[in-house]
């Protein structure tokens, strides 16, 4: 009797004509079946953390088993692993339970790498050890778990995050509704408006549906409003819009002709921390600004600090303030990602920050103690005179004149720039504001009869 055997899964076939080869069929054939359709080898010895399938030739052998589960009760591997199989066609079904990521591949080919825990499919195709199934017309599954999901294009996302604050800035991460839906919620502008009259000032005078007013006049400093500005945890910074309607006028007397007439606003906030906001260090030192006699000077700090500074802003090296300068701009180009930030000297010498690496304070309540008055000074410098003398924003116009020499004027609505106001250290809660006019700082001919203050917050949130 001649038995040979087959080249892949190594099983007895007998001779043409052989008789008396039942035990070879029980044997060599009908249990090698058995093995290659549902027998399962454990793999558990390991050398070099690599382990190669036994074969045999028509008697039992790990390679020609269906299903190959690799543990490590002896803890012999270091890391990971690899188990070779042979360089012939076969389907695998590999349930790693090593505690290692175990690569299932030939001597000389390529293979899958199959991490702890995993059960997985793979054929060996006589070079290479392949996965088994890689496309799918329709698949359905109770849970689906992956490490990475390519599309047909794009990038590949390898989570689904329920992150509501949306502060990672991940290129293969997905959000959940629930996710956008609180982000969306809690992001955007919050608007809210208010109108304030002098009805404390409106005496007994008054008829009808007559609204009350007040003349500030002959350097006269007045508070026209007093007021909140609401914000929460979520508050980044609020945009404030005011309106003041009135008569801006000449003072009393006869003047020969057209007179310029000149009233300052005054926008002021409460501290409520004196401590300053580090925005980081300095990247880009001191640059003075407008020639040797400039009080003038920039500096540059890394990302985008805009956000964090407001007409309000003082700078220093130090969170105290304890030498501080007023911030005149601050300004982002990304294409450096640097902010760019011009300050007022106290004189044309030294600057603040004259090298790079030095701590970066602001503070938009100017480092003052809180329950001090701040005034917010967009556009002119503060005045070394004192805060007294710091004011916001003017209303200015020519006047004219009567024959008689007296003024003309109509009752405007003077429409302010909007104010940036930012939370200082003292938290993102609401901030006591309040608007005054100031007649006469500059000469003692304007006057204003004030009427009504138009307020118009927006307060500006995002999740934290």
């Amino acid at each position: 009797m001649s038995t040979s055997y087959t080249s892949n899964l190594k099983l007895g076939k007998p001779a043409a004509g052989d008789t008396g080869w039942g035990d070879v069929i029980n044997g060599e054939l009908t249990d090698m079946i058995e093995q290659a359709v549902v027998g399962l080898a454990t793999v558990n010895t390991w050398v070099g953390n690599s382990h190669t399938l036994t074969t045999a030739d028509g008697a039992s052998a790990e390679a020609r088993c269906a299903i190959l589960k690799l543990t490590d009760t002896g803890t012999n591997l270091t890391g990971a692993g690899t188990v070779i199989v042979p360089p012939v066609t076969k389907l695998y079904v590999v349930i790693n339970t090593s505690g290692q990521t175990i690569t299932v591949k030939t001597a000389s080919g390529s293979g899958i790498a199959v991490k702890t825990g995993n059960q997985v499919n793979v054929v060996c195709d006589g070079t290479n050890v392949v996965e088994q199934d890689n496309y799918s017309n329709s698949l359905v599954a109770a849970a689906f778990q992956t490490d990475s999901l390519v599309l047909a294009s794009g990038s590949a996302v390898t989570e689904i995050a329920n992150d509501a604050t949306m502060f990672s800035n991940s290129a293969t991460k997905l959000a959940t509704q629930q996710a956008i839906k609180a982000y969306v919620d809690a992001t955007g502008s919050l608007r809210r408006s208010e109108r304030f009259y002098p009805w404390s000032d409106a005496g007994s005078s008054l008829y009808g549906t007559q609204s009350p007013s007040i003349v500030v006049t002959d350097s006269n400093l007045a508070t026209v409003g007093t007021f909140d500005l609401y914000g929460d945890s979520r508050t980044v910074y609020q945009e404030l819009d005011l309106a003041i309607t009135g008569l801006l006028g000449l003072a009393a007397g006869t003047y020969l002709s057209p007179t310029l007439a000149y009233v300052a606003v005054r926008v002021q906030r409460k501290s409520a921390g004196a401590t300053g906001t580090s925005i980081g260090a300095v990247t880009v030192a001191d640059a003075k600004l407008g020639g040797s006699n400039s009080y003038w000077y920039s500096i540059g700090v890394a990302g985008d600090q805009t956000s964090k500074i407001d007409s309000f802003s003082y700078l220093s090296g130090i969170a105290s303030g304890a030498a501080k300068v007023k911030i005149q701009s601050a300004t982002y180009d990304s294409s450096t990602d640097r902010t760019t930030i011009v300050y007022a000297n106290a004189n044309s010498g030294t600057g603040l920050f004259s090298g790079t690496g030095g701590a970066v304070y602001v503070s938009s309540s100017g480092f003052e103690s809180a329950g001090t008055w701040v005034t917010a000074t967009p556009y002119l410098p503060v005045s070394t005179m004192g805060e007294g003398l710091n004011i916001t924003f003017t209303m200015a116009e020519v006047i004219p004149v009567s024959a008689a020499g007296d003024p003309l004027y109509t009752s405007k609505t003077h429409n302010l720039p909007t104010l940036k106001v930012v939370p200082d250290s003292g938290g993102a809660d609401t901030v006591e504001m309040r608007v005054q006019l100031y007649a006469g700082p500059m000469s003692n001919l304007g006057q204003f009869e004030f009427k009504v203050l138009q307020v118009d917050q927006t307060n500006i949130t995002r999740p934290v």
